[in-house]
């Protein structure tokens, strides 16, 4: 996961819902914060939901069927509040790889009239809720990413610019032996997802991390043999002056992340371990409320453990400046896929 977290883990104070999750609720079901729950190391997500941590296995449902695959690492569905009722989704670049956006300039898809849609690697947990993503692919439409330096690589790319946003909508077959496409984006049916407590349909889907919680990671790592199904795991949230300072200790470790100063109004730091894959994959809090993505991790040996998480509340503002700057006709084209979040 190195260089990238290339392409994990659980929270602080975990909602317990009182009853299964197995089926979607119509309206916002009102979450009750349970104790606390100290921090776990990496565990396979079907060892979490058979296990006997009933607040773990809570939380975890509400927030697992956000998150899926994306080529070689992950993606999350942050919302469905848009005009369609589609998922708005957050993955990071260098999962997407960047030689594929046609220029380094921020720029978006006219989505109903330009086809970028593909099937192939796009998975995310069944409607059902079931454990094992299956055979079923589902159309992953790219909607637009921000400015990326002109000398950035997919290892070299700094959290502040390590993230674009997409869309899922309904569309789905099942894998083949060849590649297949889908027609354009289908904006007449809301996305169907495993989201028993419509979390994606919140009022806030989204909050600021606070230090000292524990935020709860969920992703796909590349090591499909020990994690099948997704890995998932806690750790604690670190505060900036402790960020700052374990930047030092990664660098006399030898590790690389050393190399990157850490950027608070960007980021922040999870106590925990990550592995590739997982990038793209989303952090949330004890509410089920996403609070960034994962971009990066250490991976030397005797370096400290830490994920790297970009804000979704930098990518919210880099969202607004964006918008903002387009002419009214383009504003028109854009806002009903971001409309609720914007």
């Amino acid at each position: 996961m190195k260089s990238n977290f290339l392409t994990h883990l659980f929270i602080v104070g975990l909602f317990a819902f009182g009853q299964s999750c197995s089926v979607e609720k119509d309206n916002p079901k009102p979450i009750t914060p349970p104790p606390f729950i100290n921090p776990q190391g990496l565990s396979k997500i079907e060892d979490v939901l058979n296990g006997d941590n009933q607040n773990l296995i809570d939380l975890l449902n509400i927030v697992r069927g956000s998150v899926g695959k994306r080529g070689p690492g992950s993606k999350t569905i942050w919302s469905r509040k848009n005009n369609y009722g589609l998922g708005l989704y957050i993955s990071a670049n260098h999962v997407y790889n960047i030689s594929g956006w046609s220029n380094r300039n921020a720029e978006f898809f006219d989505l109903p009239n330009k086809n970028v849609g593909i099937f192939e690697t796009s998975q995310v947990p069944p409607v059902d809720g079931s454990i094992e993503l299956g055979n079923i692919l589902i159309a992953d439409f790219p909607l637009m990413h921000f400015n990326i330096l002109p000398s950035a690589t997919n290892s070299t790319l700094l959290p502040s610019e390590d993230f674009y946003i997409g869309i899922v909508d309904n569309q789905r077959v099942k894998k083949g032996p060849f590649p297949q496409y889908p027609d354009l984006v289908n904006t007449n049916a809301p996305l169907k997802m495993y989201d028993p407590y419509n979390r994606t349909k919140l009022v806030q889907t989204w909050n600021t991390p606070i230090e000292g919680e524990i935020a709860m990671l969920v992703g796909y790592p590349q090591d499909e043999k020990n994690y099948p199904n997704g890995a998932v795991a806690t750790g604690k949230i670190l505060s900036d002056e402790k960020a700052k300072a374990i930047i030092d200790e990664l660098k006399a470790a030898g590790d690389s992340e050393g190399d990157i100063p850490y950027n608070s109004s960007v980021e922040f730091f999870v106590q925990a371990q990550g592995l590739a894959g997982m990038s793209g994959g989303g952090a949330f809090n004890s509410s089920g409320q996403l609070l960034g993505i994962m971009v990066r991790a250490s991976d030397t040996e005797n370096a400290p453990k830490i994920i790297r998480v970009v804000k979704i509340t930098h990518i919210k503002s880099k969202l607004s400046e964006f918008y903002n700057g387009l002419s009214q006709t383009e504003k028109n084209k854009l806002i009903p896929f971001i409309n609720g979040e914007i």
